[in-house]
């Protein structure tokens, strides 16, 4: 995991770097223990980090690259949700840790944007902080009381539509069933998370994440339409960065191998529970299953194996005949990490590429000189075998 990547893609989706975030991102808290943690059952953060050393070590890098970027640090207060509403939760009784968890990062908005200064009104300001405070603490009734305080002082108040509808997000109730969790859905995303998103900027993630949550309890998981793939609950667990949910609610749908949204979001869960090799073999079947997503999952500047974008660049580059096209590409890697012949199963396919992968996974994993073997290969892809050749030495 390299927590600039994960940087970057936060400021990608989220327009800031949040230190929580990075920690979901990277499987290194599960989305279940922050829950409890915001409700209260938990005292802080540091039970719930699977691997405390490697969470510090990647949160001290990313604050370096924050800071390196130009971004503005931002100290910021964990409240409690529910029954723990109101409460200042604790981060880490370390120090420094909790010093690391409560330091946001974002870029500062140039002035003769229009925008509030809120520097410049200090009535305002603290109007403006008592709103979004309420509406962090999940608090309809208080963001009422501060939104009407606000426009009291300042009328004009440019996100009064956004607040509005966040406080009316909080006064609907959780859904019960698989209907009303997608109706719930289409609210979210063509209302709420917008809104959230210009209101609360760097955390409102902090502020959708239980109405995902919510959703999410009440969806089947094995309900899903390719031609609707956003509605099923992978796509909610993605967006909480909930890898574990992510792998079970994909494992749910039948015969989910062939759909290949749930492929993508399958393999990219598993890259970040540190499950590799399988999340390897996953992005080797999306090849096969579709060439074109899987080459837009490549060229996407999230794409998180750097071995795998290397051995695509390397590909492309290739003086080789046949070109090295994405459907040969599961073969071609197994020239560049020989390891994965043993850890990977056969493609199983009948087409010549997932042919040339099966059987360079043999050449690889036994003894002897496989004549018939490289004939085969030969006749098939010659400079696949070539390679493979000089490999062997």
């Amino acid at each position: 995991m390299d927590p600039k990547s994960v940087v970057q893609e936060l400021l990608l989706d989220q327009g800031a770097y949040s230190p929580v975030e990075l920690l979901l991102a990277a499987g290194l808290l599960a989305h279940g223990d922050y829950l409890a943690w915001r409700r209260g059952e938990t005292g802080s953060l540091d039970g719930a980090l699977r691997d405390r050393s490697a969470a510090r070590g990647a949160l001290e890098t990313a604050q370096a690259f924050a800071l390196k970027l130009g971004l503005t640090a931002e100290q910021v207060v964990y409240e409690g949700w529910e029954d723990s509403a109101g409460l200042d939760l604790l981060a880490s009784p370390d120090r420094g840790l909790n010093a690391l968890l409560r330091t946001h990062y974002r870029h500062v908005q140039g002035e003769g944007n229009g925008q509030l200064d809120l520097f410049l009104d200090s009535a305002v300001t603290v109007a403006t902080n008592d709103l979004l405070d309420a509406l962090l603490r999940r608090s309809a009734q208080d963001a009422d009381k501060a939104l009407d305080h606000l426009l009291e002082i300042r009328p004009d108040y440019a996100h009064r539509p956004q607040a509005v509808c966040l406080i009316e997000a909080l006064r609907v109730p959780a859904p019960t069933a698989h209907g009303e969790a997608l109706d719930q859905l289409d609210r979210v995303t063509e209302e709420w998370a917008l809104a959230a998103s210009e209101l609360l900027t760097g955390r409102a993630q902090d502020f959708l994440r239980p109405l995902w949550h919510g959703i999410a309890q009440a969806l089947d998981p094995v309900r899903f339409e390719a031609k609707d793939a956003q509605r099923h609950v992978s796509w909610i667990h993605r967006q909480c960065l909930d890898w574990e949910s992510v792998r079970a609610s994909v494992h749910a749908v039948p015969n989910h191998q062939a759909e290949p949204v749930l492929v993508e979001r399958l393999a990219e869960a598993q890259w970040w529970l540190r499950e590799r090799t399988a999340a390897v073999g996953h992005w080797f079947a999306l090849c096969v299953l579709a060439s074109d997503r899987m080459k837009a999952v490549l060229d996407s500047p999230r794409f998180p194996d750097a071995a795998l974008l290397a051995g695509w660049q390397a590909a492309k580059a290739a003086d080789i005949e046949p070109e090295i096209t994405m459907a040969w590409f599961p073969a071609w890697m197994l020239l560049r990490e020989p390891g994965l012949a043993r850890a990977l199963d056969p493609l199983g396919g009948v087409d010549e590429p997932t042919r040339a992968f099966d059987m360079l996974r043999l050449l690889l994993t036994t003894e002897g000189g496989n004549v018939e073997l490289r004939r085969e290969l030969a006749a098939v892809h010659r400079g696949l075998l070539d390679r493979f050749l000089a490999l062997r030495g």
